[in-house]
């Protein structure tokens, strides 16, 4: 039998380099004894271990990981609850103005970069360990940049295409019906793209800080 595979991968994942090897070895060795003769106890205690040892290390080899995901949770979290406060949330919901911004700007960028960037600057989000040279680190970067720079033009676009269409449907008698809901749609594009914008910024901001560390 072999340890759980999830449970050995989160080890793995929250282990300094040179501790995985004798850590995971010594607990797969202890593993194999206690299966021969209670499969199930040697699970329990295994997962128990695994567990209490990988989140003693995350916060050391895992806090720039951990501050970056709560800065996000925080950020969506004011924005949702700023949309709550402001009225109904779905009116911040709009199918259409999402499909203008969001698979361009996606397929644009996938046409600009190169399997491997978009890899790495995957990867350099939630690895602290992966090490890659400037040159790599720059065109990871510019995944990021390159999808919120995208999202943007998008998002322009979209309300230039609402303010014509709005411009060609509005007159004087249906203005004040009109105006508003037909006004929110077209910048609700807008909305989304500085959404994005903000978080591939954030992603930015992680990877420069790890190319000043490496050109230091």
């Amino acid at each position: 039998m072999n340890p759980p595979k999830f449970i050995e991968k989160f080890l793995h994942w929250t282990l300094p380099t040179e501790l995985k090897d004798p850590i995971l070895g010594d607990l797969a060795e202890e593993y194999s004894c206690l299966a021969e003769q209670a499969p199930f106890k040697a699970n329990y205690w295994y997962t128990r271990q695994a567990m209490s040892t990988g989140l003693q290390f995350l916060t050391k080899t895992k806090s720039g990981l951990i501050m970056f995901l709560l800065g996000i949770i925080v950020f969506i979290s004011m924005i949702a609850l700023a949309m709550i406060m402001s009225g109904e949330i779905m009116m911040f919901v709009n199918v259409p103005s999402i499909l203008v911004v969001v698979p361009p700007a996606l397929m644009l960028t996938l046409a600009s970069s190169s399997k491997q960037s978009r890899c790495h600057a995957i990867k350099l989000l939630f690895s602290e360990g992966l090490e890659l040279n400037s040159a790599q680190l720059h065109a990871a970067k510019q995944v990021f940049t390159t999808f919120g720079n995208m999202n943007m033009l998008m998002g322009s676009i979209g309300v230039i295409i609402g303010a014509i269409a709005m411009g060609s449907t509005i007159n004087s008698e249906n203005i004040s019906h009109l105006f508003g809901s037909a006004f929110a749609v077209c910048v609700l594009t807008l909305f989304y793209a500085l959404l994005i914008k903000t978080l591939c910024y954030a992603a930015e901001a992680k990877i420069k800080f790890k190319i000043i560390n490496l050109a230091s």
